[in-house]
């Protein structure tokens, strides 16, 4: 397996937190998954894409089901708090994966994510002109620094004419929750954002998809597996306890309940599966 990171330009970056280049080693013919890896079923390749805020998957050489939506090209997946399962059928995989920030696929592209919430669809099936003609760039080259670029030049040319007020103010109220740990409600993310309360909460679904009561749930879970993956990075043992607290848990069960319901796994059982955290984690969440 082969992944690399590459981080938009630097206009984008309010909007697109990167792209994720992946490919899994060997070619449709000679690949010969081992029997025994879990990421392995009868010979097709099982990738977990773990609770997020939505984004686009671009493939290419492959077809892939995504819980039951079937695709050989671009799909669009909305903000989910469940796991998507993403099957190749022959074991091989190839492609990107754009992770927007909060907000970011709305002020964009104009995607409505209240409705794409819990949703996986493809380019076909959303009909875009523009997001169908990427995906046949996408297929046509072959090199992840090459195809950077383009969409980088394909997101700026759609970026907001005018300063898009409600997006600003929900960024203002995203940034103040993640860096205030007194921001724990609705009305208080309201009030950072200068907006009352009712109205921001339209404009929250609008933009994210999901109410910020889910948000928040899911911006924790995702602050404890980084907080996972710093503290794997320094070779330091892992407290979960401490990640449990200083994440916003009451305790170690409290975390444990929340990853079994939002990861599928028990935290000491996720910190087993890879740490530093393997491709197959590290690559799906925001």
């Amino acid at each position: 397996m082969f992944f690399q990171i590459i981080h938009p330009t630097e206009v984008l970056k309010p909007y697109i937190t990167r792209y994720v280049f992946v490919r899994a080693e060997g070619s449709t013919d000679t690949m010969a998954p081992p029997t025994d890896d879990p990421r392995f079923v009868n010979g097709k390749h099982v990738q977990q894409l773990l609770p997020n805020f939505g984004g686009f998957v671009f493939m290419r050489n492959a077809t892939a089901d995504f819980n039951g939506v079937h695709s050989d090209g671009m799909v669009l997946f909305g903000p989910t708090q469940e796991n998507i399962l993403l099957t190749t059928l022959s074991g091989w995989f190839e492609g990107m994966m754009l992770d927007f920030e909060p907000g970011g696929m709305h002020a964009l592209l104009g995607i409505d994510l209240q409705q794409l919430a819990g949703k996986v669809i493809t380019v076909q099936e959303y009909g875009d002109q523009g997001l169908l003609q990427l995906d046949r760039i996408f297929k046509s080259v072959p090199s992840e620094q090459d195809i950077a670029p383009l969409l980088d030049a394909f997101f700026i040319g759609h970026l907001p004419h005018k300063k898009d007020m409600n997006y600003a103010r929900l960024r203002k109220a995203i940034i103040a929750c993640d860096q205030q740990k007194d921001i724990t409600s609705a009305a208080k993310m309201a009030s950072a954002a200068y907006l009352g309360e009712r109205q921001f909460l339209r404009v929250f679904r609008s933009y994210v998809g999901i109410p910020p009561k889910q948000y928040m749930r899911l911006r924790r879970f995702h602050r404890a597996l980084e907080s996972m993956q710093q503290q794997a990075d320094t070779h330091k043992t892992i407290d979960l306890m401490d990640i449990a607290l200083r994440n916003g848990y009451y305790d170690l069960s409290h975390m444990a309940l929340e990853f079994q319901q939002m990861g599928c796994v028990s935290p000491s059982h996720f910190r087993m599966l890879g740490i530093p955290l393997t491709a197959d984690f590290s690559i799906f969440f925001a």
